[in-house]
């Protein structure tokens, strides 16, 4: 019978060094220095004047809409176009808690209070992890700081980004625990399980493939590590032990198996689109894509973290069958196997299905991680640690200035945004109508490489005055708990372009009350110069607002015009 970690393990006392398997860190300098590197992002974060995270505004709007729906008290004008989604959706983590902070504070104030759980969370749920098996690799988790502010929280991807930290808490349970697996530390992987799941579904399918790889796995080694050792009938109470993990795991992971089938139901004959190839892919993984946001010069900072973990591995089990390095206990295998399970999924996941998108991106930042998660826990190997926490702290420090220029810069743009909130008349509707071109700055000077320069700030106006905002691209997929009503989406009636508008947009909105309910009472247009007005296809638009729409105002720049209907 398993007695100690150590034991469980396979791992002498000494195997990995004097202290190895001592009390974690947690008053080392380097415990230190890690809190310090946190502090300094969430000061940045809370330096930003205004967030232009791309769908922050979107969940601002989609947090308060839910809380007035399902008090009752929405104005009439919100209950005309949306109504609840109350089917067990994997996104419903930050509603809840986003709504409650908007009872006490503005709109970027709550994001922040909200984003600094995740600053802090990520980083400190991958410690968590990391040092599962032996504290003294508590240095890589130095791994998880480059990723805070990279692509998916720029993007604005707020309920994917907690489902990060939720499953890193998840594995270092499991890591912690699976030796010595109880119905309660299983009741507790299932609702770990469970919070994933309802923070995003890409992460609770890792969170399966992690945790299968790893029982099957332990049930594989121990079971050959037994047999090789003659214990296979003399021992069969140990052998019998070997059953708990793997059956543990299965427990915790078949709710969200039965979840995921009911929402692969629920969302038959969506469309699906495969996105980038395999080679692209591979490109994407080797680049360390997911972390690039604004410019490709963080791809200098980008690709060192990007070849870190695979480089390491493949170095390590090259010099583990030379006999170079030390083998740990097999079992520990199983998250390796968990991390090429991830790795296998995401060469073939489809890029775009049940109403949602951009799933190839999202689950390249999940390899990098694990392979990392099972380094620690599979090495004590002081090179890896000091490397770590070079390439990290570095490649941190590089992608945070540059966030931080681009951050504030887009703030400006921003200002111009709230600035016009006043001049809406609340119980009506409003459409954006951007002729930027998605990545183009208003003003024409600047140029993002991956993403929006302001996202969609106005829908944060809908948390301050009754403004039905004709943008949230959310509320016309089946992924969310607020969704507008047939017969009043714009996505089926109205918007031209879809959720990533073109240039120049070619929604029909003059006449949309012919052929559905909307009616669009202030269109809001952004970035209209004189050469984008010159553009093939502008005149759609132009000859609708000078045939129902009269100019209301104009931003402090220009930036902005907001036409309000005649009739």
């Amino acid at each position: 019978m398993v007695h100690s970690r150590e034991a469980a393990f396979g791992l002498r006392p000494d195997a990995l060094g004097p202290g190895a398997l001592g009390a974690a860190p947690s008053k080392s300098r380097e415990a230190i220095l890690f809190a310090g590197a946190v502090s300094l992002l969430v000061l940045a974060l809370w330096s930003i004047p205004r967030l232009s995270f791309g769908d922050g505004g979107v969940h601002v709007a989609m947090a308060h809409l839910l809380t007035v729906l399902a008090a009752d008290t929405a104005d009439p004008i919100l209950s005309q176009y949306f109504m609840l989604n109350l089917h067990s959706e994997p996104n419903w983590f930050i509603y809840p808690i986003l709504a409650a902070l908007l009872q006490v504070f503005d709109p970027y104030t709550a994001e922040k209070i909200l984003l600094t759980g995740y600053v802090i969370g990520l980083p400190y749920a991958f410690r968590y992890a990391v040092t599962a098996v032996n504290p003294r690799n508590a240095p890589l988790s130095w791994y998880a700081l480059p990723f805070v502010f990279s692509w998916p929280l720029n993007l604005g991807l707020y309920n994917f980004i907690f489902s990060l930290v939720w499953l890193f808490v998840a594995l270092g349970y499991a890591l912690h625990h699976w030796t010595t697996m109880t119905p309660r530390r299983t009741l507790a992987m299932t609702l770990l399980g469970l919070v994933t799941y309802f923070s995003h579904l890409t992460a609770a399918i890792v969170l399966c493939l992690s945790l299968g790889g790893f029982g099957m796995w332990v049930l594989w080694s121990e079971r050959r590590h037994l047999g090789s050792s003659g214990l296979r009938t003399s021992d069969k109470p140990e052998a019998n032990r070997l059953w708990v993990p793997f059956a543990a795991f299965a427990a915790a992971i078949l709710p969200i198996v039965a979840l995921t089938l009911l929402f692969i139901l629920r969302n038959t004959g969506q469309k699906v689109e495969f996105g980038p190839d395999l080679w692209y892919r591979t490109k994407m993984l080797v680049y360390g894509n997911v972390i690039l946001s604004h410019t490709r010069w963080e791809g200098a900072f980008a690709l060192p973290v990007a070849l870190l973990p695979f480089a390491t591995a493949a170095l390590f089990l090259f010099r583990r069958r030379q006999g170079r390095m030390a083998a740990q206990h097999g079992a520990l295998n199983g998250m390796l196997a968990g991390a090429l399970l991830v790795l296998l999924f995401s060469y073939a996941i489809p890029n775009s299905t049940s109403g949602g998108g951009l799933a190839v991106q999202r689950i390249q930042i999940f390899p990098y991680l694990l392979l990392m998660l099972w380094l620690a826990v599979a090495t004590d190997w002081s090179a890896l640690r000091r490397a770590t926490v070079a390439v990290a702290g570095t490649a941190t420090a590089g992608l945070l200035v540059i966030n931080m220029v681009h951050n504030h810069q887009n703030s400006r743009y921003l200002a111009e945004f709230d600035s016009v909130a006043q001049q809406l008349e609340p119980g009506r509707t409003m459409l954006l109508l951007d002729f930027t071109g998605w990545k183009a700055s208003p003003d024409g000077l600047q140029d993002s490489f991956r993403l929006n320069f302001v996202g969609h700030p106005q829908s944060r106006f809908v948390a301050s005055r009754p403004l039905v905002d004709l943008n949230i691209y959310q509320a016309s997929t089946p992924n969310f708990p607020v969704r507008y009503r047939p017969d009043a989406d714009p996505y089926i009636h109205l918007r031209g372009n879809g959720a990533n508008p073109e240039t120049p947009p070619t929604d029909e909105f003059l006449m949309a009350g012919m052929r559905s309910t909307i009616r669009v009472d202030y269109v809001l247009v952004w970035g209209l110069s004189p050469q984008r007005a010159g553009m093939d296809g502008a005149r759609l638009t132009l000859d609708q607002l000078d045939a129902g729409y009269e100019l209301a105002g104009v931003s402090e720049h220009g930036w902005m015009r907001i036409y309000r209907r005649k009739d």
